[in-house]
């Protein structure tokens, strides 16, 4: 399918596709049949409404492709405002057609304490507009399953920022998530279940979920707080 896609793409766009690669659980092996989506960071000559349309009629009939769309003016600035994603990308992708737009990428740690600190502080407060809003928008499991794999990159760039390398695995960091912010593994493992089998949950269900997962975000900010500058 990959290779139909970047086949697709090169038609309809020309010399304007800079580059695109592949990443996320595809590249990192975690990949879910059926639930995962395929991620593909593409890097366009000039960003424009015309590349746009195109690259719309060549996905727009594949739920499973999620194009992470950036143009070359600007990447640079693009790296250092998502520099967390882009590490992140950075450590697990695949280069399918075209120039290595990563090759090169650096991030000063400040700043990508600062980031880090910041996705998290955005996660923790969506997690609790979900809940509280969830009577009404009925979505919280839906969010709680799209929540786990960018919980899980939050909690691995901020293990990684402080003891260095992680396992390729999530299910393999949460031991030393648990001994270096006190986490509580067990809510973690769940955490994975649940994104292999999401499903609507009940009021009760809800609430046991939210009593279980907003700690750990609490917990690992509190962690920040003492240990990293402000």
């Amino acid at each position: 399918m990959l290779d139909e896609v970047v086949k697709a793409l090169r038609e309809a766009l020309g010399d304007n596709l800079y580059s695109c690669c592949l990443y996320g659980s595809a590249v990192r092996g975690n990949l879910i049949e059926g639930i995962s989506d395929l991620n593909l960071l593409l890097v366009l000559n000039e960003s424009n409404e015309a590349a746009h349309q195109a690259i719309a009629r060549v996905l727009g009939g594949n739920p499973k492709i999620d194009p992470f769309i950036l143009g070359r003016r600007g990447f640079e600035r693009s790296v250092r405002a998502f520099a967390p994603k882009f590490l992140s990308i950075q450590r697990n992708y695949e280069v399918l057609h075209g120039a290595d737009p990563l090759k090169e990428v650096k991030v000063d740690p400040q700043l990508e304490r600062f980031l880090c600190e910041q996705a998290l502080r955005n996660l923790r407060l969506r997690l609790v507009y979900a809940y509280v809003t969830h009577e009404r928008n009925r979505g919280y499991g839906l969010f709680l399953a799209r929540s786990v794999t960018p919980l899980f990159l939050r909690l691995s760039e901020m293990l990684r920022l402080t003891k260095g390398e992680v396992p390729r695995e999530f299910e393999a960091r949460i031991p030393l998530l648990e001994k270096t912010f006190n986490l509580d593994g067990a809510v973690l493992r769940d955490l994975l279940d649940f994104k292999r089998k999401p499903r609507k949950l009940s009021e009760a269900e809800t609430v046991n979920w939210h009593q279980r997962v907003f700690p750990v975000l609490d917990k690992a900010l509190i962690w920040m707080e003492a240990n990293w500058p402000a």
